[in-house]
């Protein structure tokens, strides 16, 4: 599902030391809202992770989009033409 992928990929690309299961899919991954410390800067790294991951062609986006694990399991899902998970 695109939401593990997604949860998986955050983890792994800030070598977090925290379980998937405290990843919560409706919590602020960046910003003064996340409880993990990353900041603006950080989402461009993980925007770039996902383009590479899911093979997406995008250009610019906006990192709104990026806020939390619902939103960039969305935004994939929209590229990839694929019907929203529940």
């Amino acid at each position: 599902m695109i939401k593990e992928k997604v949860r998986e990929k955050f983890l792994e690309a800030y070598k977090l030391n925290v379980s998937q299961e405290e990843v919560k899919d409706d919590q602020a991954l960046f910003g003064p809202d996340s409880p993990f410390g990353l900041d603006s800067m950080d989402v461009l790294l993980f925007i770039n992770t996902i383009k590479k991951e899911f093979d997406l062609d995008i250009g610019a986006v906006n990192t709104d989009t990026f806020k939390t694990i619902d939103s960039i399991a969305a935004f994939v899902e929209q590229q990839k033409g694929m019907q929203p998970s529940k």
